[in-house]
């Protein structure tokens, strides 16, 4: 009975240097995929990138010719009127009409919206903004600014 122990020492010790080479490296592997996993596993942040982009404005200033109060076809464009975007937080920017009434400004960058456009007389005229005073962008209104001599 005596050798029956010694034997079952002797295969306890050799297994318990096994399981403790086993359980090193069990725990070292699962050691490794958790660093991995947490590389793998964890979501990468998607980063918050707006293109940016260029925002373009226009506007028309007419002069109402028959005295209608509202942009038809016989009110002429007005040359040389300002056409003015306010952005958020006050900036403004501006441009003046070309032959046809109209008016063109582009922002570098893009703009957060909304915005304002107005239109001013041009300088040393006797013509009077009737309407609308302002337009807020994004509008479906167009930007056309009427104006009278009277």
């Amino acid at each position: 009975m005596t050798d029956v122990i010694i034997a079952s020492i002797g295969q306890t010790e050799v297994g318990k240097s096994r399981n403790r080479k086993f359980l090193k490296l069990t725990a070292m592997f699962i050691f490794a995929l958790l660093i991995l996993g947490c590389n793998f596993l964890s979501p990468t942040p998607t980063p918050d990138v707006r293109p940016i982009v260029d925002a373009f404005f226009s506007g028309s200033a007419y002069l109402d010719i028959n005295g209608n109060g509202e942009i038809d076809s016989e009110d002429t464009p007005i040359e040389n009127a300002t056409l003015i975007v306010t952005l958020q937080g006050g900036f403004e920017t501006g441009g003046l009409t070309d032959k046809t009434g109209h008016a063109f400004i582009t922002v570098p960058g893009g703009v957060d919206y909304p915005v304002t456009l107005r239109m001013e007389a041009p300088k040393d005229s006797n013509l009077k903004l009737i309407g609308p005073s302002s337009v807020t962008y994004p509008s479906d209104e167009p930007t056309e600014f009427l104006f009278t001599s009277k």
